[in-house]
């Protein structure tokens, strides 16, 4: 797989690290911390940040903020593609745009995640 830096991935550390290119790219592109008296430093004792819109994805930026190596443990980058899948899929919209042949970068970067997940579920 060829990755956004144009580098390949030949492991499954790899692989999940490419996966976790694009989410990063969309959340950071999504949440918006003009208005952040944090200052997009997600603090869950913090109220502002458990009733705002961005709490969910500011929370995923914070835990995985710096870029996952090939040498992160396996489990922590499965859990980061798990949320991000989770935040993705609530996040893309329904209805008639994203239908079951749907091939746009978001729906078919789920089905890559999903899959992965899938077939890997019994691993993690």
């Amino acid at each position: 797989m060829i990755t956004l830096t144009g580098s390949s991935t030949r492991t499954i550390a790899g692989y999940v690290v490419t996966l976790l290119e694009y989410p990063r790219y969309l959340i950071a592109r999504d949440v918006d911390f003009t208005h952040c008296h944090l200052h997009g430093v997600y603090n869950e004792d913090d109220e502002v940040c458990a009733r705002c819109d961005f709490g969910a994805a500011c929370q995923w930026l914070n835990r995985n903020r710096d870029e996952p190596t090939v040498d992160t443990p396996l489990p922590n980058l499965v859990d980061a593609l798990k949320s991000a899948t989770e935040y993705v899929r609530r996040h893309r919209g329904t209805g008639d745009l994203h239908g079951r042949d749907c091939d746009c970068d978001t729906c078919q970067w789920l089905d890559d995640a999903s899959n992965f997940l899938r077939s890997h579920r019994h691993r993690a």
